[in-house]
């Protein structure tokens, strides 16, 4: 904190005399002159402007970070939804219309129909999955590697980030 230095300037300001007074015994009760407590007062003042400032740049990357979170939970939902619905098309969802279409089917017509469906469901899955987790190379079928050679997709089905 600065104090009186010999190279001096001068700073006038008129306060109200009741508002003088006060400054004056504060100065008095802290073992100051005047001159050094405003100087005192005025530079504390002034860092308390500094620590407003950067409070409000820091609500400031806060609100920013949640609007990105927030863009960010939306695209997860969207894609959560497109995954259910296709979660519905595959074989849970062929076999309710099948059943839906064919009041009173046993179970063996049931598992003959999910056979006799197995290569149009595969190959629309591998046309999914192409590009985004698997990679076709020569006819076959790798999964995708990002830039730090580890996979997109676990043997489990989940999908994991190298983010």
């Amino acid at each position: 904190m600065p104090d009186i230095a010999s190279d001096k300037a001068t700073a006038v300001t008129y306060p109200p005399q009741p508002l003088y007074d006060k400054w004056c015994q504060q100065a008095d009760s802290l073992n100051m002159s005047i001159s050094q407590f405003l100087i005192r007062m005025v530079e504390v003042g002034r860092k308390q402007v500094d620590l407003e400032d950067i409070a409000e740049e820091s609500l400031r990357d806060l609100h920013n970070q949640v609007t990105d979170l927030q863009r960010e939970l939306n695209q997860q939902r969207t894609r959560n939804q497109k995954l259910e619905r296709q979660l519905h098309r595959t074989v849970h969802g062929e076999i309710l219309d099948y059943v839906e279409d064919n009041p009173g089917v046993t179970t063996p017509e049931i598992m003959q129909y999910v056979a006799d469906t197995v290569p149009s469901r595969v190959a629309s899955y591998l046309d999914l999955l192409e590009g985004d987790e698997l990679e076709l190379r020569d006819g076959e079928y790798y999964l995708q590697e990002t830039d730090s050679g580890h996979h997109l997709a676990s043997t489990d089905g989940t999908q994991s980030t190298d983010e």
